[in-house]
């Protein structure tokens, strides 16, 4: 049985200083003090610790792949990040995640990761304003976007079909026999947003029912957006179905129903999207259209390490499909059929 290896983990904990600092380090970048850099040193040699990048002989300094996400604590990004733990476990690298709460932020952070800490970076839904993608381009360091908020950016970039997926939905809830059906937008910032409305709308006109927009409401991405998104057309618009832009929006459509003393899906049938873990687990466990996380981690994770290596894409625009899941929040509606 081979011996785990020792992690730059390890080595920061034992040395009671950041990851940062101890590849900072080891790859001879300054940053350190020099007591601090002996301490590292010191305990990378009795822990037996060697950079992933000279253990494997790979194209690269660090061993670190660096990911950087606007959030860390949703679901959403904990399943991207899942992917990629999972796609690089057999490649002797280590992660190095971050998370910037803004677009200045978040550039900040892109130009610590480019000033030599890691070996490619996979940005997760970035905000990447115009200047930041310059600057990415200037650097140099290999970048891979992962479910971009724009699509006109020039890096290699991993997306699902958004359309097809809320398109699916729909029509589902249209053979169910629903008429009135709602739909919850997402944040207007990523063009996802757009291609799912069109799904919607499309779907609809497909099946011969004209787009209401009194039946189209906004919201973030969010549980508390979905509440009150869902509120306003309950006590308004009484659709017998909701089609939301996330599964975020989709419990918070339940949570709306339940304080309005409907019944999912007797009075009222939701499709969700993104298909995350406490779908399966909400009270109904709830039908959404499942985007492949895990499979984006992977696939942003392989393009990524083509780059570091210099090996050409076969694309740059990684676009993965979509699947329609069933659970329990879709059924016909209690009443006549409209229409």
């Amino acid at each position: 049985m081979s011996t785990p290896r020792v992690t730059i983990a390890q080595v920061a904990a034992e040395a009671g200083v950041s990851a940062m600092t101890v590849s900072n380090v080891v790859n001879e970048r300054p940053g350190a003090s020099e007591s601090t850099r002996q301490r590292v040193l010191e305990v990378a040699r009795r822990l037996g610790y060697t950079p992933p990048g000279a253990r494997n002989g790979k194209r690269g300094r660090t061993g670190l792949i660096g990911v950087l996400t606007l959030d860390l604590t949703g679901q959403y990004s904990l399943e991207i990040v899942r992917g990629i733990a999972e796609e690089i476990a057999d490649d002797e690298r280590e992660l190095f995640l971050n998370a910037a709460l803004d677009a200045a932020r978040e550039r900040e952070r892109i130009s610590l990761f480019a000033g030599g800490l890691v070996d490619g970076l996979l940005l997760i839904a970035p905000v990447l304003a115009p200047e930041t993608e310059q600057a990415i381009h200037a650097g140099g360091l290999p970048v891979v976007v992962i479910d971009p908020r724009r699509l006109d950016l020039d890096l290699p970039r991993v997306t699902v079909d958004n359309y097809d997926g809320v398109r699916a939905g729909t029509h589902h809830l249209i053979e169910l026999g629903h008429r009135r059906i709602a739909y919850i937008r997402g944040e207007d910032d990523h063009e996802s947003t757009d291609a799912r409305h069109r799904g919607y709308t499309d779907a609809l006109r497909l099946a011969g029912i004209q787009p209401d927009p009194a039946l189209v409401a906004s919201s973030n991405f969010n549980h508390q957006g979905g509440v009150h998104a869902a509120t306003r057309l309950l006590t308004t618009q009484r659709p017998t179905a909701i089609v939301a832009g996330a599964d975020p929006i989709a419990l918070g459509a339940l949570d709306a129903a339940r304080a309005l003393g409907l019944s999912v899906p007797d009075d009222l049938s939701v499709v969700g999207f993104d298909d995350l873990p406490q779908a399966a687990h909400s009270a109904p466990p709830l039908t959404t259209v499942r985007q492949p996380l895990h499979e984006m981690g992977r696939a942003g994770t392989r393009a990524l390490m083509s780059l570091i290596a210099r090996q050409p894409l076969a694309t740059d625009d990684i676009r993965l499909a979509t699947k329609l899941v069933l659970r329990a929040t879709t059924a016909p509606p209690s009443g006549p059929r409209d229409g």
